[in-house]
Parts: structure tokens; sequence; C-alpha cells
């Protein structure tokens, strides 16, 4: 890989997620917003503030630009992805954060809350609240709550819920221990809860096939009607912070044990696995699935084959997932943002 552009960010810039793309600029949140050109990598604006998750852009009716959604260990906010009014002489802005939605409890007997990624779909922003075990659908232009669903009634025993997936017109999430849920996207209805197997369950993704949940030892595919399991795979694995990804009737997942996993979406059966070591959350563009192996190295693989194409060490850690756009892959490294082309 070479280095297209690096952008240096500001002192209070601390990134490790994953940056997103909209129009010709790449957002990246980590102790604040970053806004940078797509092509060059210079700024456009930076926003100071708690503001740690990925963002997702959402639109709005009674503003010109659209409002980013964005959480933090304190609880979710809503950004101008226009960056606001620029205040002369200063490295300021005003007009940057439009409102604050639901707020966490503060820290509790582990620590601050962890933030939450956010997603949009069907006009609302969906994502659960960093600190309870809520899920929200927020709207845009306000972060007024159009819905909240609160399981085990916020007891600390019991886990957040993980990020949501949106798939014709359900919400489908699951929580530690052992909980996957879907609800109506607009009324937040419930339509179906069940209790999993096993006590770790991470982030699902909602494909035609059915529902994907992966587990600490397993991949699961649920039906998105009923919840009804259609097959399990064990990969005699030790998950607890992975998350999956799903393409062209792929799933791509990692053990944490040793391997990544290319399973048939349909069966569960094994298209291939290569060697694989630590947590990631794969993806996936055109014929290659990218994974940053625990934060520290990223690795290209062949969609079709496993064969690993390349791996790249950044000079400090730790290492977002990438972003994949035309052929450019950028990257959070804590105090840059990187944009990486093939040699």
């Amino acid at each position: 890989m070479a280095v297209a552009w690096t952008h240096e960010t500001p002192d209070w810039f601390r990134g490790s997620t994953e940056p997103i793309s909209y129009g010709e600029t790449i957002y990246a949140g980590g102790h604040g917003l970053l806004a940078l050109d797509r092509e060059t990598g210079s700024r456009q604006f930076g926003l100071q503030g708690p503001y740690q998750s990925s963002p997702t852009v959402a639109p709005v009716s009674i503003y010109q630009t659209k409002t980013l959604g964005i959480t933090a260990s304190g609880g979710i906010f809503g950004l101008n992805a226009g960056g606001g009014q620029a205040v002369p002489l200063t490295d300021r802005t005003v007009g940057g954060e439009r409102w604050t939605g639901p707020r966490s409890p503060g820290p509790g007997y582990f620590g601050p809350a962890e933030s939450a990624t956010p997603i949009t779909a069907n006009g609302s922003i969906y994502t659960a609240v960093p600190g309870t075990n809520s899920l929200v659908a927020l709207d845009p232009n306000n972060g007024e709550v159009e819905w909240r669903q609160t399981h085990h009634e916020n007891d600390p025993v019991s886990g957040t819920y993980n990020r949501p997936a949106v798939y014709d017109g359900r919400v489908f999430v699951t929580a530690w221990p052992k909980q996957a849920t879907a609800y109506d996207a607009d009324t937040g209805e419930q339509h179906w809860h069940r209790e999993i197997g096993e006590q770790m369950v991470l982030p699902p993704v909602a494909t035609d096939e059915g529902v994907v949940i992966p587990t600490r030892e397993s991949v699961q595919l649920r039906a998105r009607s009923d919840g009804s399991l259609r097959w399990e795979r064990n990969l005699e694995g030790n998950v607890t912070d992975s998350a999956p990804a799903v393409a062209d009737g792929t799933i791509f997942v990692a053990d944490e044990q040793e391997s990544l996993h290319a399973l048939s979406l349909a069966t569960g059966e094994t298209q291939w696995t290569a060697p694989f070591s630590g947590k990631t959350t794969p993806v996936v563009a055109e014929d290659r699935v990218y994974a940053v192996d625990s934060l520290w190295a990223l690795e290209a693989y062949d969609v079709a084959t496993g064969e690993q194409h390349f791996e790249y060490h950044p000079s400090e850690v730790p290492l977002s997932p990438p972003m994949v756009g035309d052929g450019i892959l950028y990257l959070a490294n804590r105090g840059r943002i990187l944009a990486l082309e093939e040699a």
C-alpha cells in the first residue's frame, strides 16, 4: 500500500473509529469531529467536543445541510454536517452542534460508558443510548425521541444494545447476555424476541436471507419475520468484540482465535478460512475483504479465495476499520487520518 495523503490532526483529536464519506467530505470522530476534503485530505472544519463514535449522515427538513448523528460516553448529539460558522482568527465555530439527544446517566462501576454506533434509515437516527439498556429512534431535525425501548429496566447486570441493523421497516438488535429482538422502525412496537443459547451476542447484520447474529462461539442465521433459527455454525470461537460483514451471499467473520472465516449466507458452510488472530470488523469492497487486526494492522484478502493480498502496519496505533471509496482506503489512526491506495 502507498499513502495517498496524511492529515495530521489537532491535539484534541484521538481517533480509532471508522470514518465515513458524504459527497466530497470525509468525517471522522475522536474526542471531536473532523471534516476533510476526500481528495486532498485538507481540513474543511473541526468541532471540539465529547464526540467519539463513527458519525451517521441523516436528512433534515429545517436546515440546508445534513445532520451528523454521533455518540459519546455522555449521550447522543446532532452536529451540522457543514460545520457551522467559523469564528475569524480562531480555531472555533458557532452553530456546529445542533442538538443534544438522550443523555447517559454518568460513569458506572466500570467507568464511562462506551460510545454506540448510530445508523440512519427511514429518515430517522437509530442508536443505543450509551450507559443504558435503551434503544431510540430520533428525529434528525431536533434530536427528539420518536420512540424508545428499554430492556430489563436498565438492570446493570444486563448490557446495552449493540449497533442496530435496519431492514424492510424493522430494526434488529442484540444485547448481552443473550437477547435478539426486532422492532417496528416507525413505532418501536416489538415484533419478536428470542433468547439466544450463548451468553454473548454481538452486532447483527440484516440481509435478504435473514438476520446474521454472531455469538461468542458461533454464527446464526435467523428469519426476519419471527426470529426462528435457520442455521447455526459453531466456529469454536471466543468472540467478544468483533462484528461480521456480509456481501454477495458470503459472511466474513473472525473467531478471535486463529482464523477469518468466509461462510455461505444460505447454508453457513465454509467457503474459506485464513489465518487471523485478533478482533476485527471486516469491510468488503469489490474483490477484497479488509480487516484490521486488533486495531494495529490492516490486512486484505481475496473475497473468493481468502488469499492475502497485503498487510499494512502504521507507525502508530490504534488503527480504525477502513472506509473504502473509489479504490482508496480512509482510516483514523490516533493522531492522523490516512488515505491509502495500492502501489
